[in-house]
């Protein structure tokens, strides 16, 4: 139950001094950028304070960070301590098509070099 906190604080502290995250394979490979894109440098902006910076590197990530964040949260104190104590809102079907969905248009629409979806490119 100490090692994955751990961990998450060395990497948080790598990235704060660092100021680098890992490059993205996949631009790396085809030059197109992921929906994912950006959210190494985001993290570091966020971990400076700097959310508009961060909103600016990939502002999916930025609007999905909490969720995921409070979602790992829970999952961890329902392992450690065997007790599911913090609520959760369900995600159905159509909710989880509807995210997926709104992934690949972002996923799309930042790859697109016209104004203003260039805004959306890391």
């Amino acid at each position: 139950g100490i090692i994955v906190p751990l961990i998450m604080i060395g990497g948080a502290v790598f990235l704060f001094i660092y100021k680098a995250g890992p490059p993205c394979v996949s631009y790396s490979l085809t030059g197109i950028y992921c929906a994912g894109c950006g959210s190494g440098r985001a993290t570091v902006a966020l971990l400076h304070g700097d959310i508009l910076k961060a909103l600016g590197h990939n502002v999916l990530y930025v609007i999905f960070l909490p969720f995921a964040l409070y979602y790992g949260l829970k999952v961890y104190i329902s392992y450690v301590f065997g007790k599911d104590v913090l609520p959760f809102f369900t995600i159905r079907l159509k909710g989880g098509i509807a995210i997926a969905v709104v992934i690949a248009l972002f996923w799309i629409l930042r790859n697109i070099p016209v104004f203003p979806f260039t805004l959306l490119a890391p």
